[in-house]
């Protein structure tokens, strides 16, 4: 049997008409609906041999999805989701907590919602909610806040030692970019649902989002349940390189790397630890000292 060929990124081989349409984001052409269909198609069939693995091998996998307001998490996840069997993957976006959760365990909401074998779920934001909007918007405390950041590392690590695969991405967008798409919700009924009141204010927070976010990745960043960061800019190209990233790392059956791209573009997804410039053209990541002066 012959070496397997990996697939080059075909928007790289291709003339660039054939791929990018003429708008551009940031300076960036995006890429042309039809080449990101026919791409995005390949990419659904390895999916679905992905879940039938799952469910035959009795897996448990959890998909953290991450990010600034309005840079396309729902979306991404109603992309990859779209031809998985709803019985064996689940989407998890829950709403604030009751006053009675808010009492009880920090995790213990999402934990009543992690997978059985054989299941995917999807978090449409997760537990770190507290280390972005809570903190931000001060819905915890300082003291909640340093449990959160005590706990999760801990929490993950017990998880992935019992058999749970943690995936976890962070879509990432520029400012006028998340301002764009924030008012264009305000304007069109089809996405006026996704608007909230925090949308609104997170447009003048950028800054503070941009330090919680960096404490959150620089404190939970860890070999087993790594950050990775996704420019999404152009949300079909941040859709496309999630998928190839998620599919690059698990060795399910039938994998096609013969006539299936697996290889996602460095310059839209790549681990924190490499210090993303998708991050750094988004406004530049510091590294902030905490309330105490330490890192």
């Amino acid at each position: 049997m012959g070496k397997k060929q990996i697939v080059i990124r075909p928007e790289e081989q291709k003339p660039s008409h054939e791929v990018f349409s003429k708008k551009t984001i940031n300076g960036k052409h995006l890429l042309k609906d039809e080449f990101y269909e026919r791409e995005f198609r390949k990419l659904e069939i390895e999916l679905v041999k992905f879940q039938n693995w799952v469910k035959k091998t009795n897996q448990k996998i959890v998909i953290i999805m991450e990010g600034r307001d309005g840079a396309g998490k729902g979306g991404t996840i109603k992309a990859l989701t779209s031809h998985l069997n709803p019985r064996g993957c689940r989407i998890v976006a829950l709403n604030k907590p009751s006053e009675r959760e808010k009492t009880e365990w920090y995790f213990k909401r999402y934990i009543s919602n992690l997978p059985s074998g054989g299941e995917i779920v999807f978090f449409d934001r997760s537990w770190y909610n507290r280390a972005g909007v809570e903190k931000v918007m001060g819905f915890c405390t300082q003291e909640e806040y340093k449990e959160f950041i005590y706990q999760v590392s801990n929490l993950e690590q017990m998880l992935v030692a019992s058999g749970t695969m943690i995936f976890k991405y962070f879509l990432d967008v520029s400012q006028e970019e998340q301002k764009r798409r924030i008012n264009r919700r305000k304007s069109d009924p089809l996405r006026m649902w996704k608007l909230s009141p925090i949308d609104s204010k997170s447009l003048n927070l950028w800054n503070e989002y941009t330090e919680a976010f960096e404490k959150m990745f620089s404190r939970t960043h860890t070999p087993y349940s790594p950050w990775i960061i996704v420019d999404s800019n152009d949300k079909k190209r941040a859709r496309l390189n999630v998928a190839r990233d998620l599919l690059s790392k698990i060795d399910y059956e039938d994998k096609d790397q013969n006539s299936v791209c697996l290889l996602a573009d460095p310059n839209i997804v790549h681990l924190y630890s490499q210090q993303s410039n998708a991050i750094k053209k988004n406004k530049s990541f510091k590294i902030f000292k905490d309330e105490n002066g330490g890192e």
